[in-house]
């Protein structure tokens, strides 16, 4: 049997190849990719709740809770009060999380250009744009 199957009843699913493509993007970084999908939105976004956080990017409240921990043991972020609601916290990105998150983004190019190694430029823009248009964004 070869080492990598694939089975017609899920190749025939974009959510399957989508699926292996994040794992396999995943599996080159030594960081996680939700770590970096909250640095993001709180640089985009300043002072997102945790809430709103957990929210945009379709994470378990508790887990958007664990992973900020650590990134504010690091110093990556900070959680202040709401002034109106004192049972929220918004988040700060700090300098240092700044500069994390452009790590982050090098290696998670890194990572994509050697899983999509596959497909030229076109291809991978178009992949991308496709993506993107399924979803309802527009990145550019």
């Amino acid at each position: 049997m070869p080492d990598e199957i694939y089975p017609a009843g899920l190749v025939r699913f974009p959510t399957w190849a989508f699926g292996k493509l994040h794992r396999a993007v995943h599996a080159e970084l030594d960081t996680s990719l939700r770590e970096h999908w909250i640095l993001v939105c709180v640089e985009e976004y300043a002072e997102l709740s945790q809430q709103q956080v957990a929210t945009t990017l379709q994470i378990d409240r508790s887990e958007v809770v664990r992973l900020i921990d650590g990134l504010e043991r690091a110093g990556l972020v900070t959680r202040t009060r709401d002034t109106v609601d004192r049972r929220k916290y918004r988040l700060t990105i700090t300098e240092a999380g700044r500069a994390e998150r452009r790590r982050m983004a090098e290696r998670i190019d890194r990572a994509t250009d050697k899983v999509l190694h596959r497909l030229d430029a076109e291809e991978r823009h178009t992949l991308h744009r496709l993506a993107n248009k399924a979803i309802g964004a527009d990145p550019e």
